[in-house]
């Protein structure tokens, strides 16, 4: 990421965090949008269970109510006293009347082979006129209507059940029909709509409207409804065919500007048809909570990590700080100065003491060890057996002697270079502790026996020669070593270690000696 560096009033470097805010605005921005399309998706699955399952429930209860009067009535005409030509009609319907306050309908009432209609406290009437009576005596099948005007009111909607009376030689004596409530079908229509706000409607057997839960009008062609909407894997004329041919189905449809999933099926014992529609907005509508929390806790995670970023390249600036500041103040006192050779150099190595690593033997400096070395400490497995080697370089000063600075400079480098290996090898560290003063702490060691094995080795390879001026001179270093105790500082270790070292310079050097507790 390009950040714009800058030094404010106090000469420290800052970071702009424009371009992390606007990165993060970006990609909550990127978020909301794979939200929304997700949600979108989510939507259009919701749609079609809402549907599917408010066709199934308005379906059910509808089917069992028609298929309820059915069997009722087809139980009342098998009883005899229908068919006895001396019991009174009358008399015919006052047991149809004390059994209609147990069904809920809103009549029941006996027709005689004349087709006239007895009701108890009301004048004998022809039904001769109505379609589904010459029906059933002409076919001898029981009949469900569609809702129809009837009452003395001439405007009381119902729907009507009707089976006929069959004696002994099949003739048809008259019928036994009940009217169900309008209002009843209508409710059953609403409680499937009302939970996921969907649209049902219950079509006649004519494609008319006879109820709906949108308030679509009552007697208008559903095929009307439909014309102004764009259909999808349908067209208008087979969708007609298929409410012809009692056949179920869904199709996807545009209209008034929103996306619809419809459902349809046959009711059972009637030329109805049952249509379930749910609206692409209102599915959303449903889901939009729930992406809404899903996107507050995004939003939430990414100011988290924003906060967590700022306050580590703070931290991060603070080492880069001082690292400028010896810098700058190297280079007054180098190139300032207008006789350098009056430069203090311990103090130009004072001050770049704090650098990364060093620049002789690639191994990092005092300072950046000390830092590594008690974090590797920390986070080491504590199952592994921890130790840390003093590395003391014997004869730099016979080298310097004979080969000059470039020789010493040399064996430096090949001491540097081969703890570098066991750095790598035992998940460790390495530091340049002075002139020719080495640290090198090991953190993976399986037990006692490995850091034998590994120090007897070290010093085999940390005794070797070097070529400089066609001369091959010697190298030799001596060990001091101090093993991890739980609980202990890396001070007291370095202490330790350096204390064996001076065992070893004492006795003889070129080997090393593990210090004793």
């Amino acid at each position: 990421m390009n950040k714009r560096k800058k030094k404010n009033k106090g000469g420290k470097w800052e970071i702009s965090f424009a371009p992390i805010t606007r990165y993060s605005m970006t990609f909550c921005a990127l978020v909301l949008i794979i939200i929304l399309l997700g949600g979108g998706i989510l939507s259009i699955r919701r749609m079609k269970t809402d549907a599917d399952a408010s066709l199934i429930t308005s379906h059910a209860q509808i089917s069992q109510r028609v298929a309820g009067a059915i069997h009722l009535l087809e139980s009342l005409a098998s009883l005899p006293e229908f068919y006895d030509p001396d019991l009174p009609p009358i008399e015919k319907v006052k047991k149809l009347d004390q059994m209609n306050p147990y069904f809920g309908y809103m009549m029941i009432c006996y027709v005689d082979s004349g087709i006239t209609v007895y009701s108890d406290g009301s004048e004998p009437a022809s039904l001769a006129s109505r379609d589904y009576m010459q029906r059933l005596f002409s076919t001898g099948q029981r009949q469900v209507t569609d809702s129809f005007a009837a009452g003395a009111d001439g405007a009381t909607l119902n729907y009507t059940v009707a089976v006929p009376l069959k004696d002994s030689q099949g003739k048809i004596t008259g019928c036994l029909f009940c009217a169900i409530y309008f209002d009843e079908v209508v409710e059953i229509l609403g409680q499937s709509a009302g939970v996921n706000g969907l649209e049902v409607t219950l079509v006649g057997t004519r494609g008319q409207i006879m109820s709906s839960s949108d308030g679509l009008p009552y007697g208008e062609s559903i095929m009307n409804v439909l014309q102004d909407s764009v259909l999808f894997g349908t067209t208008a004329d087979q969708l007609e065919e298929q409410l012809l041919a009692s056949l179920p189905g869904s199709f996807w449809s545009l209209r008034d500007g929103g996306l619809y999933y419809t459902t349809y099926q046959r009711v059972e014992n009637t030329g109805w048809d049952i249509l379930c529609s749910v609206n692409f907005w209102t599915a959303f509508g449903e889901t939009l909570p729930a992406l809404c929390m899903v996107f507050g806790l995004t939003a939430l995670v990414c100011m988290g990590l924003m906060w967590f970023v700022r306050r580590y390249i703070a931290g991060q600036m603070q080492v880069v700080d001082t690292l400028v500041h010896s810098v700058e103040e190297l280079e007054k006192r180098v190139y300032q100065d207008e006789r350098p050779e009056e430069v203090d150099f311990k103090e130009v190595l004072r001050l770049t003491s704090n650098g990364l690593s060093d620049s002789l033997t690639g191994v990092v400096t005092r300072s950046v060890f000390l830092n590594q070395a008690s974090s590797r400490l920390k986070k080491a497995d504590p199952q592994k057996l921890k130790a840390l080697c003093f590395v003391d370089m014997d004869n730099l000063k016979y080298i310097n002697d004979s080969c000059g600075h470039a020789g010493g400079d040399i064996g430096l480098k090949s001491i540097g270079y081969t703890l570098r290996e066991y750095e790598k090898k035992y998940d460790g560290v390495v530091g340049r502790y002075g002139g020719d003063e080495f640290v090198l702490l090991l953190t993976s060691l399986d037990d006692e026996k490995e850091l034998l094995n590994v120090l007897d080795e070290l010093v085999l390879r940390l005794q070797t020669h070097i070529q400089s001026g066609g001369q091959s001179i010697p190298v030799q270093c001596s060990i001091g070593v101090s093993i991890y105790q739980p609980g202990a500082e890396l001070k007291q270790m370095i202490a330790d270690a350096d204390e064996a070292l001076y065992y070893v310079k004492q006795n003889g050097k070129g080997y090393y000696h593990i210090h004793q507790n």
